[in-house]
C-alpha cells in the first residue's frame, strides 16, 4: 500500500498548522498507572493509517495531537509486519550514518535528506507492557529514527544535516517519492526464512 505526504490529511497535525504546538512538545514516559491512554491512542493511529492515509512506514501520536510516547511503524511498509512502540528509547550501534531521502505527513509535500545511523539498538514496550529489546539497521532504522523524533518534538526539517526539497505539484511530489520507496526497499530487513 502506497502512501505519500502530498497533501493536507484529515486528523494529520502539520506543522504550518500546528496550533497547540504538539508536534515540538517532547513527550513524557507512560507510568504502569496511567496505562489506560494507551489503547485508544494505538487504535486512533493505526485507523488514521489504514483508514485515512492508507498506508505510511510510521505514525507517531503527536501527528494526531496525543502527546504521548507512542508509534506505529512497518520495516517494510506493509500493514503485515506494523509494530506498535511504546516508551521507546535508542542508542547507536557504531559510528556510521546514512544519508537518505525522507517525508513526513506534519510536513507535506516537503523531502528532506537527513543523516541517520545505520544501526541502532532499541527498547519499547509493547500493548502487553512487556519490553522488547533489539538491534535493527536500514530502512527500519530510518524509520524508528524518524518516529522517535516525533515523540522528542523533533521534525526533519530541524535536522542540522537537513536538505529539503518543496513541491508545489503533489503529483510531481508523488513521483519523487515513488523513486524514495523503491531505494528504501533495497535495505528492507530479509526475511530470514526465505
Amino acid at each position: 500500500m502506497a502512501s505519500y505526504a502530498s497533501q493536507q490529511y484529515k486528523e494529520i497535525v502539520t506543522c504550518d498548522g500546528d496550533l497547540t504546538h504538539v508536534l515540538r512538545t517532547p513527550t513524557s514516559f507512560i507510568e504502569a498507572t496511567e496505562w489506560a491512554c494507551v489503547e485508544p491512542a494505538v487504535q486512533k493511529l493505526l485507523y488514521v493509517r489504514e483508514k485515512i492515509l492508507k498506508g505510511g512506514a510510521g505514525l507517531a501520536a503527536p501527528q494526531i495531537g496525543m502527546s504521548l510516547p507512542i508509534f506505529i511503524y512497518t520495516p517494510d511498509r506493509t500493514t503485515e509486519n506494523l509494530r506498535v512502540v511504546i516508551n521507546p528509547s535508542m542508542e547507536p550501534l557504531g559510528t556510521s550514518f546514512i544519508r537518505g531521502a525522507e517525508a513526513c505527513f506534519s510536513v507535506p509535500l516537503r523531502c528532506t535528506q537527513v543523516d541517520r545511523w545505520e544501526k541502532i539498538k532499541v527498547r519499547y514496550q509493547d500493548l502487553n507492557q512487556r519490553w522488547i529489546e533489539e538491534e535493527i539497521e536500514g530502512f527500519e532504522a530510518k524509520v524508528f529514527q524518524h518516529e522517535m523524533d516525533h515523540l522528542n518534538g523533533k521534525l526533519t526539517l530541524d535536522h542540522k544535516s537537513a536538505e529539503v526539497m518543496t513541491f508545489t505539484d503533489a503529483c510531481l511530489f508523488e513521483d519523487h517519492m515513488k523513486r524514495v520507496h523503491l531505494e528504501d526497499s533495497k535495505t528492507y530487513k530479509k526475511d530470514e526464512k526465505a
